[in-house]
């Protein structure tokens, strides 16, 4: 868990760089982070913190950070158990609970989410982002992918009011970032295997001006927040969702 907090990934998720392994996903996910960014005094829980990458796009918050046992200078650990749990901080303490692509790494989604429900505020936010069509990445389990129906469908279920849903990085820019990382064509014979090496180092030498020419072609696939069902391809998917006033 040591990587998340070093200063590559960081800076790979907060200042974007064409040429980023991750960059154009990650400078989607930027976009959408910035939208609910603010300079008010907030109660701020970062739930499932890893290395708070965007921690600094709430720079009057009173900021708390959660996580499993590994990551550095948590405020609270997330226990590692198959049933309920409960952090060491009383009912309706925040203002604003951040889940950053944490929720496919959860085992039991619910229980989590009955947590943040528990942790927030009557009115407070809950602002998720998570995977749609992304490739498996342990950290330290990888368990979920969704649309945005089911994400919808699971946050009211736990008692929350949906305010706004995202889907980010959408239609032809997520095919170009699939095609990037792992050439669409059959390994079995040896022109397609040589096709995939080429491609690859195509890649490795000229990914800075391919992620530029996908930012200029791709720029209407970045972020949406209406309209969601004309992009069936997303990479991404966000919430933003309250809790209901009792």
């Amino acid at each position: 868990m040591k990587h998340l907090s070093e200063s590559d990934y960081i800076r790979e998720r907060l200042f974007p760089n064409s040429g980023d392994q991750f960059y154009l996903h990650l400078s989607d996910l930027l976009i959408a982070m910035k939208r609910v960014a603010t300079e008010d005094e907030v109660n701020l829980l970062d739930f499932g913190c890893g290395g708070s990458p965007y921690r600094s796009l709430f720079p009057n918050a009173e900021y708390k950070r959660a996580d499993i046992a590994g990551v550095d200078q948590l405020d609270y650990e997330i226990p590692l158990t198959s049933g309920p749990f409960r952090l060491d901080v009383s009912d309706s303490t925040f203002d604003l609970i951040l889940s950053s692509q944490v929720l496919e790494h959860v085992l039991h989604p619910e229980h989590y989410l009955d947590e943040a429900y528990r942790l927030l505020k009557p009115g407070g936010k809950l602002v998720i982002t998570t995977h749609g069509i992304f490739e498996d990445h342990s950290c330290p389990g990888d368990y979920h992918r969704w649309t945005d129906s089911g994400l919808t469908q699971l946050l009211k279920s736990r008692g929350f009011s949906i305010n706004e849903t995202w889907k980010i990085t959408t239609g032809p820019r997520a095919a170009l970032f699939l095609f990037e990382r792992f050439p669409l064509i059959p390994s079995s014979t040896s022109v397609f295997r040589l096709f995939a090496i080429l491609w690859q180092q195509l890649v490795k030498n000229y990914r800075g001006w391919f992620h530029k020419e996908c930012d200029r072609l791709t720029v209407k696939n970045r972020f949406h927040h209406e309209h969601l069902h004309r992009h069936r391809l997303y990479l991404g998917i966000g919430l933003v969702a309250s809790k209901v006033n009792p």
